[in-house]
């Protein structure tokens, strides 16, 4: 990266045209390309100044909004499709015909009850601790690592269909 060349893109009317790809759909990587810098350093210039960042946040903002408009305008104008789209969007609760299979539906339950006793047992350790001190943290892995065991056991030995 030559030194100072960013400092030409933190200029306004370099980050207007920045905002501007960025609203005509360009990928980072084209950006980079009409830059005159790889992609990897045009990331790093994002994390570094706050200018670039906002410049291409806000293009890509407009743009969405600009869409969003024409698919309003379209679905107000009558188009089904549009219509459809847009309800589905965002009147989810109401219009979204996507439903989980059986599968998933247990799956999802599963992983619920588990970030539930995961979070109860981050609660009660860090409740112990705070009482007791250390030396109960090594007497709570001793019987965390106990009931994970049972809980895999039974697992293991439940029916399929259960």
């Amino acid at each position: 990266m030559a030194k100072g060349r960013y400092q030409k893109w933190l200029e306004n009317e370099n980050l207007v045209l920045l905002e501007g790809w960025k609203r005509n759909g360009l990928t980072d990587k084209q950006i980079a390309g009409n830059m005159g810098i790889s992609v990897n350093t045009l990331n790093k210039w994002k994390q570094r100044f706050v200018q670039i960042r906002q410049a291409l946040k806000i293009g890509h903002e407009s743009a969405n909004y600009a869409v969003e408009r024409e698919l309003f305008q379209k679905a107000m104008n009558g188009n089904t499709t549009a219509m459809i789209f847009w309800l589905k969007n965002n009147w989810r609760d109401k219009y979204n015909d996507s439903e989980l299979s059986p599968e998933e539906r247990k799956l999802a339950v599963a992983r619920m009850k588990k970030l539930e006793a995961e979070t109860k047992n981050v609660q009660l350790r860090n409740k112990s601790l705070e009482e007791n001190g250390a030396d109960v943290e090594e007497a709570l892995d001793r019987l965390l690592t106990r009931l994970d065991k049972e809980e895999s056991k039974d697992e293991h030995e439940r029916p399929a269909d259960s």
